[in-house]
């Protein structure tokens, strides 16, 4: 197999070409649905206060960059707008009206107080798709509740069963319900779209936190249903079958492998031990069950040799298995290289690393950007819409609106 994407033509268009979303967001969920969608090709109008989101203000590293905006808002336009002022929910009204959807991920009904929900926008744009973004829905006895990444992995039931097998828990590495939530919600917003330009009119799309870890609960659900038992935490032990974890080995370096089916007798011959005639593992549910009795034996084999080694004998006998790589390592990782992962491209992206969308196609250029300087589109978009710079100058003396200087990263109110 070619190490690279075979590209059987040219793309000149993403598969979202010519669909417009407008974007009232902050945080990362929301951010992250239309970062998605941009690279698949859509246009997204990040709409944001005038002073900037406050994910701008997040900064990283000794040169203090706002590199988490960055790396979520990247290939997207800015529209700096005060929407607490009616002159500036007048113009997100005229911009979702030609637009095809809107993401919002705000508290529930706080867009609506605003006069910006979708009732509210619906008569005007039957076709809009509309998707709220939110701890814990727009409906049900928690929609009014505060939910972040932290609280809807721990409500979600995920918090209980990561983390070691003695019990102290731990969340996720990653902000897996942020991200979670944003690929439900693009998920919706394509099927929604796929209706709406059949005909069949808009659509209010409604993804939460805590149900998108929920929906993820699928081996846990089935353990509980199963055995009537609370699942806990296993470390990196698999819910249902065995082996099927971490070992460290011989260098103090650490792989993972799953010998399940049959791949099992190749472990064993790969390993050099005879585990034929043991009644605690001679089915898969026996060395379920015995785990961490099988995982002890397998452990004195793996302490023999390097990790590199392990995994050319392992991978040579068709045994699924890789190394626990780093960040670093993850990033520096040939394969990922091959795919296009992590572009290192400072003069393209203004970053020298991006995180790409893992969707590889010819028609899907997939990371095509910068993240927008704070107002970098307003006066643009306002043109569309028929405002001309008396008004525009007007807006901006008011606060209503920012329009972008030329320094970077800064925006200023246009007093001409």
């Amino acid at each position: 197999m070619s190490e690279r994407h075979p590209n059987h033509r040219t793309p000149t268009r993403g598969f979202l070409a010519g669909v417009r979303i407008l974007e009232i967001t902050g945080a990362l969920a929301g951010p992250y649905c239309t970062t998605v969608l941009a690279d698949l090709g859509a246009e997204v109008i990040k709409v944001e206060p005038v002073d900037g989101d406050g994910l701008r203000r997040r900064v990283v590293g000794p040169d203090r960059k706002p590199i988490p905006f960055d790396l979520v808002h990247r290939g997207k336009a800015s529209l700096a707008v005060d929407i607490k002022q009616p002159d500036g929910r007048a113009i997100v009204r005229r911009l979702a009206a030609a637009s095809d959807v809107l993401v919002e991920n705000f508290r529930v009904g706080a867009l609506a107080a605003q006069g910006l929900g979708y009732d509210d926008l619906v008569p005007e744009c039957p076709d809009l798709v509309y998707c709220s973004i939110s701890g814990f829905g727009q409906f049900g006895p928690m929609r009014d509740a505060k939910g972040i990444d932290l609280i809807a992995q721990a409500y979600g039931g995920l918090m209980s069963v990561t983390g070691s097998a003695d019990g102290e828990l731990a969340k996720a590495g990653y902000p897996v319900s942020d991200l979670a939530t944003g690929m439900w919600g693009a998920i919706g917003i394509l099927a929604a779209l796929q209706r709406a330009r059949a005909g069949g009119g808009g659509a209010h799309i409604d993804v939460s936190l805590a149900d998108a870890v929920a929906a993820w609960s699928v081996w846990e659900v089935a353990d509980y249903v199963g055995t009537s038992t609370v699942p806990g935490p296993l470390g990196t032990a698999h819910r249902l079958a065995a082996p099927y974890q971490a070992f460290t080995c011989g260098d103090r370096r650490t792989l993972v492998i799953g010998a399940v089916d049959r791949a099992w007798p190749a472990l064993c011959r790969v390993l050099g031990v005879d585990l034929s005639s043991d009644p605690r593992f001679g089915t898969e549910y026996e060395r379920f069950v015995h785990r961490e009795e099988l995982a002890e034996l397998l452990q004195v084999r793996f302490d023999e040799a390097p990790r590199d080694e392990w995994m050319v004998r392992l991978r040579e006998a068709g045994i699924p298995c890789g190394p626990v790589n780093t960040v670093a390592a993850m990033i520096d990782d040939s394969h990922y290289a091959a795919r296009g992962m992590f572009p290192h491209d400072e003069e393209r992206f203004g970053h020298p690393t991006v995180v790409n969308t893992p969707i590889l196609s010819d028609g899907a250029p997939r990371a095509t950007g910068r993240a927008p300087v704070l107002g970098a589109d307003t006066a643009r978009l306002l043109s569309e819409l028929g405002f001309d710079d008396v008004a525009v100058d007007r807006l901006a003396t008011r606060g209503v609106i920012a329009v972008a200087d030329q320094t970077p990263g800064h925006a200023k109110r246009v007093t001409r």
